[in-house]
């Protein structure tokens, strides 16, 4: 009977009520702790940037410290205490109304762990709040990271103004309110030598950043991925300026050697570098006590042999010379910017200034004890290589198989995989093999290759991503262990300007020349309105010949479109004319173009341009000019399932899951002695052997 009692639906309403209640509590509680977190460490960002600012100014071995904004100091130091007294008053109000659901501090973290993807991304994250919080972490960090420190860490006032550069363009770009112009980062970045190394390292800080704030991982990953879209405004500058600086230096190192002035001009360079370390806080610690004299003249050798003088230093390996220094990415960044300022304080051309700079990146592995080569990034695990925690020589080799299967059917790649039977079977063992090595297998494919083996490619960024997007589906397919996945992603990310410098280096330089000289040159290189008209007629035929897009070029008005289209093409080379047909989204939207067809389009281009005589960098120039086009042409594109293609070109044919021809044959044997079993079908089989 007491136990009836205990049980009965009364006494279990308010048991449940009171768990209930329960649980809605530490809810809250949780919550509330999240955002107190979340507060908290904005500030701890502002205190940890006012340090490092007081760190820099004071004075180092007996010297003297820089000069130190005080005013600054004490503005952001008051800013700090505002927020904290507005966070003790938060916690107070919370306190003090307890469990009534109505806490000043609840809510905001417990909203910001259920992602609704329909919401914008700038609401995803938390609003502004939590973007400028982010935001502070994510500078904190950076101030404290070797590889991208150099970038950040300035006096107050410029930290201060790219702080809110930054917030301003990371804030409207999520989704909230536009305060800064996108096309101003480019030519921002442009001079600087931001590297995807330096990218990848600001993404993996801003992500840090966001989770330690509590925001959810898919609001974090789609947050990041959007980032990742600006890398060539970021990187561009210092991609193509290293490229041409590399192009130039194939030639050898002589004519480099003689526009610095040869064996007296590294001295004065030298001597110029040296007196900026000597002033320079950041360095000088470095070079205490030691015998610069002695230095200098160890350098005057060394720096004439490696910027293409004669080979007459025989002084003691560069690595062996640094051992044990402890110097970072950090050290070495500073003092290639000590170098940037003596040539430039020189008078010497930019294109030489790059020269030397990428001269000299060439010996930073051996002055950080760095070991060099794609291999060198495969994170080891517990004793095991990526290669290892992928499953082997053998998955790899599937997980390649795979992708090749998703290319075939992706339009964002499929261009470049549509080769005989024969290449594309060669192509799977050299990614095969680059793979395997670059995970921490056997080297059997160097990495130094890539970059002349695509050179030649149009590969975009665009394209890379949708490799990557095809390695990750692949390895998901396969089941991979999910950590191995990331960290050989990373690994191929390191790869990236490999792939795509030779298209990111062609396309920009064809750009500025459009920009500076316009396209009138172009008009004319493609020998003006006759010229243009025979490049049409050259285009349609090789169009009208090519299986894979002759189908939009077909019907009674074939030669209003070919019209049409050689008056738009015509304008946008240059030529003084209007153009006086629809737009181009307008003409496409009934179509349903892919980016495969807009790619054999250009392609045809290419081989007309060719026909009629243009040389190579006015080809580069037409291509860029209509690549701006792909947006209003491919007006109708849809998103790409790369899982669903991949699983449909891996999935087995009916012959395969029956076991093959043997497989059939025993089926065949079954099914014939059941038929002439069958009263049904008996007549229609039972016949003498031979038959």
């Amino acid at each position: 009977k007491a136990s009836d009692s205990v049980c009965s639906p009364p006494v279990l309403l308010a048991a449940m009520a009171d768990a209930t209640k329960v649980v809605g509590a530490v809810d809250k509680t949780y919550s509330d702790i999240q955002t107190v977190k979340t507060r908290m460490t904005g500030v701890t960002g502002q205190l940890n940037q006012l340090k490092v600012a007081v760190a820099t100014a004071l004075p180092t071995d007996g010297g003297k410290g820089s000069s130190l904004n005080v005013a600054f100091v004490r503005q952001q130091l008051a800013k700090a205490k505002e927020d904290l007294a507005k966070f003790r008053e938060a916690v107070r109000d919370a306190a003090e109304k307890g469990d009534s659901g109505g806490g000043a501090v609840g809510g905001g973290m417990r909203k910001a762990m259920k992602d609704d993807k329909s919401r914008t991304l700038y609401e995803r994250l938390g609003g502004d709040l939590n973007i400028e919080t982010g935001f502070e972490i994510m500078y904190g960090k950076a101030l404290q990271d070797s590889r991208v420190r150099s970038f950040f860490e300035k006096n107050q006032r410029k930290m201060a103004g790219i702080r809110k550069k930054m917030f301003q363009f990371l804030s409207g770009y999520m989704g909230g309110p536009t305060l800064y112009d996108i096309a101003n980062l480019k030519p921002a970045h442009y001079h600087m030598n931001v590297t995807d190394y330096h990218f990848d390292a600001v993404l993996e800080l801003f992500s840090a950043a966001f989770l330690e704030l509590g925001v959810h991982p898919d609001a974090n990953k789609d947050a990041i991925a959007a980032c990742g879209k600006i890398r060539k405004d970021v990187t561009t500058g210092c991609t193509v300026r290293m490229e041409l600086a590399k192009k130039n230096m194939e030639k050898g190192k002589d004519g480099l050697f003689k526009r610095l002035g040869g064996q007296e001009g590294i001295v004065v360079f030298i001597d110029r570098l040296y007196d900026l370390i000597a002033v320079d806080n950041r360095l000088k610690s470095k070079f205490a006590g030691k015998d610069i004299k002695k230095m200098k003249e160890g350098q005057y050798v060394y720096m004439t042999e490696l910027l293409g003088g004669p080979k007459v230093y025989k002084g003691t390996d560069i690595a062996e010379i640094h051992k044990g220094v402890g110097l970072t990415d950090y050290e070495f960044d500073c003092f290639l910017g000590n170098m940037e300022k003596a040539m430039t304080g020189l008078g010497m051309e930019d294109e030489t200034v790059d020269e030397v700079i990428i001269s000299s990146e060439e010996i930073r592995a051996a002055l950080l004890g760095r070991a060099t080569g794609i291999a060198a990034h495969a994170k080891v695990v517990d004793g095991k290589s990526v290669l290892e925690r992928l499953g082997g020589d053998m998955n790899v080799e599937a997980i390649v198989e795979m992708m090749y299967g998703g290319f075939r059917g992706d339009p964002r790649v499929k261009y470049f995989y549509e080769f005989s039977k024969e290449k594309l079977e060669g192509w799977k063992l050299k990614m095969t093999q680059f793979l395997v090595g670059a995970f921490g297998g056997a080297i059997t494919y160097e990495d130094s290759k890539l970059r002349l083996a695509h050179y030649k490619y149009n590969i975009t960024d665009y394209h890379f991503d949708a490799f990557i997007e095809n390695f990750f589906v692949s390895c998901e397919l396969m089941e991979s262990d999910a950590s191995a996945v990331a960290d050989a992603a990373e690994v191929l990310g390191h790869v990236r300007k490999d792939i795509t410098s030779g298209c990111t280096v062609r396309l920009e330089v064809a750009r500025k020349r459009v920009e500076s000289a316009g396209t009138d040159g172009l008009f004319e290189a493609v020998g003006a309105e006759e010229g243009l008209r025979l490049f049409m007629d050259k285009l349609y035929e090789h169009i009208c010949k090519d299986q894979r897009i002759q189908h939009y070029f077909s019907g009674s008005k074939l030669d209003a479109v070919k019209a049409a289209q050689g008056q738009y093409l015509s304008v946008i080379f240059g030529a003084p004319i209007q153009y006086t047909g629809r737009p181009l989204d307008r003409v496409h939207a009934v179509m349903s173009i892919s980016d495969f067809e807009f790619d054999c389009f250009l392609e045809h281009a290419q081989a007309a341009l060719r026909d009629v005589g243009a040389d190579s960098n006015s080809i580069d120039e037409a291509i860029v000019i209509m690549e701006t086009a792909r947006r209003d042409v491919l007006i109708n594109r849809k998103p790409h399932d790369v899982r669903k293609t991949q699983e449909a070109a891996s999935a087995k044919t009916v012959y395969e899951r029956l076991g093959g021809e043997s497989g059939i044959t025993n089926f065949v044997e079954q099914m014939y002695a059941k038929a002439t079993a069958d009263v049904r079908t008996k007549s229609f089989f039972e016949k003498n052997k031979a038959k």
